[in-house]
């Protein structure tokens, strides 16, 4: 295979890896607040009471991550901006407000931390540190305003980062399969 076909099949793979991740971002937003209303909360030993869909919320950050180190920064943002504005519609009043201020301050504090790692090559501290800041302030904004009350924000941010660091993994791997 020529080099010029390599580098073709390269740039395809990280168009198709990045426009998947960043469907699968957007789609995070409706399927988050959809699987809350239709789940509740958990109950997670040691940590209490939980919003069932914080799993989602979690990964999409490093949805997010992978996307805008493979189609670019102009996407991952534009993504954040369509999430937010799709917040707005798809739950109760209540959760509509506290998703969509949590996901638009949280999205934009993990991209800004995000960003100048991932350019030193430090991508999988970059998804980490960046997922991990993103998700303790999600949680505590959406717990704040979605039930005007800061109990369990904590909580919901440790398992958020347990899955943020769970996924990490899966997301390093697919970017270096991209690199090679």
């Amino acid at each position: 295979m020529s080099e010029i076909n390599v580098q073709v099949e390269r740039t395809m793979n990280k168009r198709l890896v990045g426009t998947v991740s960043l469907l699968g971002f957007l789609g995070s937003i409706p399927f988050a607040n959809w699987w809350l209303t239709q789940n509740g909360m958990w109950n997670a030993p040691i940590l209490g009471l939980l919003p069932s869909a914080l799993w989602v919320v979690a990964f999409s950050f490093v949805l997010r991550d992978l996307a805008q180190i493979t189609i670019g920064k102009k996407w991952a943002w534009t993504g954040i901006a369509i999430g937010t504005i799709a917040s707005w519609w798809i739950a109760s009043p209540a959760l509509a407000v506290a998703s969509g201020v949590a996901f638009a301050v949280s999205e934009s504090v993990d991209g800004f931390i995000f960003t100048p790692l991932a350019d030193r090559n430090r991508f999988a501290l970059a998804v980490v540190i960046s997922g991990v800041v993103g998700g303790f302030l999600d949680s505590a904004l959406f717990v704040r305003i979605a039930f005007g009350s800061w109990s369990g924000w904590w909580q919901l941010g440790i398992a958020k980062a347990i899955v943020v660091a769970a996924a990490t993994p899966a997301a390093w791997i697919a970017r270096r399969a991209l690199l090679k």
